[in-house]
């Protein structure tokens, strides 16, 4: 155990850059050291520190001029000293420039390792477009707009080498492989990420079925992680569930459903746009907590009492339905009668997220009145 920094020292200083800027210390340092001796020797009225100094504005070529040799000696010692130092800054600029050039081309092809933690895995890379667009959402997103995203595919479109330079700067790390392998999720560090999206073509069907088996493998080993799959295959949401997965949403399904009913009501369109988008506008949200058990209170009200109190309290909200949690049943537009249970969750729609939680003092009480 005592031992343990040591041996982390000897082998970091197996890496031949590390031994090299280990080399160029040393000699930096005793450059000034004999710089600052022969100063202090052969130059009158220049103390060893003064020679220190001397041999430190020379060596880094600042050369401010307080100091200056002025016997051959201590010049011949300038003349070398600057050169070295010039030399050596070289060879580390050299190197920190290789160094970062190396890091940029391994996540361009996707062979570095992530580290971090509460990142978002995106898997698959379908398109650039579809990959792009994703990312915008995210950015507008302010849920997950500060969280770092790590690229996980196991090949690129048109057979590509890298990843674009456009899409390397919106993402943290990129990973090359299998994504239902073990190895390339560990690689990804999923077990500290915070939520896994998997994104499918319709292009290539089974890509479902790798991303379930993806998405179940990350729910077996870290169950804490939140996976959420796109499916081209409408059969594929009636497998979620079975391993566990938390979310889907069937591409094939919302397409059609939305053309059908864009050539019912033109312009239908561009009411979906602006709620499923975060860009602008109005987006739906689900209450994140339970709204029957608010303060602790057994007494149950119905959604019709809190559509009147957010009318009256003007709270900035349009309350849709809710979240059956006990039943799994989503109810939309229900009427006005149907009872809260402690388990239910409010769907509404907002131009952010409401904080139900902090405010169900407030709605409580003007309940309380009403009934």
């Amino acid at each position: 155990m005592y031992f343990y920094p040591l041996r982390h020292i000897l082998r970091k200083l197996r890496q031949p850059d590390v031994r090299l800027l280990f080399a160029l210390g040393l000699v930096f340092s005793l450059m000034i050291v004999i710089f600052a001796a022969v100063l202090s020797t052969y130059e009158k009225g220049m103390t060893f520190a003064d020679g220190l100094w001397t041999a430190y504005i020379t060596l880094t070529t600042i050369g401010y001029g307080d100091i200056s040799a002025a016997t051959p000696e201590g010049r011949w010692t300038t003349v070398l000293t600057s050169m070295l130092g010039i030399g050596c800054f070289g060879v580390l600029t050299g190197v920190i420039l290789e160094r970062a050039m190396q890091r940029r081309t391994k996540k361009m092809k996707g062979e570095s390792n992530y580290t971090g933690n509460g990142h978002l895995i995106i898997v698959n890379v379908p398109s650039y477009g579809e990959t792009s667009e994703l990312l915008k959402e995210l950015d507008y997103s302010p849920d997950f707009k500060d969280i770092p995203r790590v690229i996980v595919t196991a090949h690129l479109p048109n057979r590509d080498k890298e990843l674009p330079d456009f899409l390397v700067r919106k993402i943290d790390a990129f990973v090359v492989g299998l994504p239902s392998a073990l190895e390339t999720l560990q690689r990804a560090n999923a077990a500290r990420a915070k939520v896994c999206v998997l994104t499918s073509s319709a292009a290539d069907p089974a890509m479902d079925d790798t991303n379930t088996l993806t998405a179940g493998l990350i729910e077996k080993n870290w169950p804490q992680v939140v996976t959420i799959m796109t499916c081209s295959r409408a059969e594929t949401m009636s497998n979620l569930s079975t391993f566990g997965i938390d979310g889907g949403i069937s591409t094939t399904d919302l397409q059609m459903g939305l053309l059908v009913q864009e050539l019912e009501d033109p312009g239908l369109y561009q009411i979906y746009r602006e709620l499923s988008s975060n860009a602008g506008g109005n987006q739906i949200y689900i209450s994140q907590s339970a709204i029957g058990s608010w303060n602790n209170r057994d007494r149950e009200f119905s959604i019709g009492s809190l559509k009147i109190v957010a009318i009256q309290l003007e709270l900035p909200v349009q309350i849709l339905g809710i979240q059956s949690k006990a039943k799994k049943k989503l109810h939309l537009n229900p009427g006005n009668n149907l009872m809260l249970t402690p388990a239910d969750h409010i769907v509404y729609m907002s131009r952010k997220r409401f904080d139900w939680l902090q405010n169900s003092s407030q709605i409580m009480q003007h309940i309380a009145k009403i009934s």
